[in-house]
């Protein structure tokens, strides 16, 4: 395509839009969101560390289209205080960390230090509209319950990439994206867990 026919086809498309989000929103945008929450759960006498990892799975199997679960043995002994996840850098120190670093970029993914459940989830059913959202999830046990560690990314492409992405670039300014399901998926992990007859308190949470 020469310079002209580009400029044209975009001015095109700028015109399509200009009265909904103007000319910026083709220009093509890849966005990535990270939030968290953290709970403290107290399962009580009757409910053990089991039942409330089987309640977080069965939650997010509900939400996402693919759910990867690591079922790991409690520490000993238990931890005085509620652990929290880290975020950490899988390539710190190797040659591919100093490339990262050197292009501006910065790859970290969750760890749960003692997790009696780690789940990795993603939900890819608005994939093609240049949308994907993934869960970490993880229970870790501490001598006074257990802590429930949930960590999401949203990502977004907008603009022209292609048709289907222009097209949701225009719908989200009407119906807005598929980020505003993360907080009910997490209240229905909240909410399986509490069906247990567990107690579930949040303590923190970003944003």
């Amino acid at each position: 395509m020469t310079s002209a026919l580009r400029i044209a086809t975009r001015a095109i498309a700028c015109i399509a839009v200009l009265g909904l989000a103007g000319c910026a929103s083709t220009t093509p945008t890849r966005e990535v969101s990270s939030g968290y929450a953290i709970f403290d759960i107290k399962p009580g006498s009757e409910v053990g560390p089991g039942p409330i990892a089987q309640a977080v799975k069965v939650a997010l199997q509900k939400n996402m289209t693919k759910v990867q679960i690591l079922n790991g043995i409690p520490p000993s002994p238990l931890p005085e205080k509620a652990p929290r996840f880290q975020l950490v850098s899988p390539f710190k120190g190797s040659g591919l960390g100093a490339l990262a670093a050197a292009s501006g970029q910065s790859v970290q993914v969750p760890t749960c230090e003692g997790a009696i459940l780690t789940a990795s989830a993603y939900d890819g059913s608005m994939s093609r509209y240049g949308e994907g959202t993934t869960f970490f999830a993880c229970v870790m046990p501490y001598q006074g319950g257990l802590a429930l560690n949930i960590y999401t990314t949203f990502t977004k492409a907008s603009g022209a990439f292609n048709a289907a992405t222009l097209g949701a670039t225009l719908a989200r300014t009407v119906v807005g994206d598929t980020s505003q399901f993360i907080p009910r998926t997490i209240a229905d992990v909240v909410d399986s867990v509490k069906a247990t007859g567990a107690t579930v308190t949040m303590t923190e949470a970003y944003p």
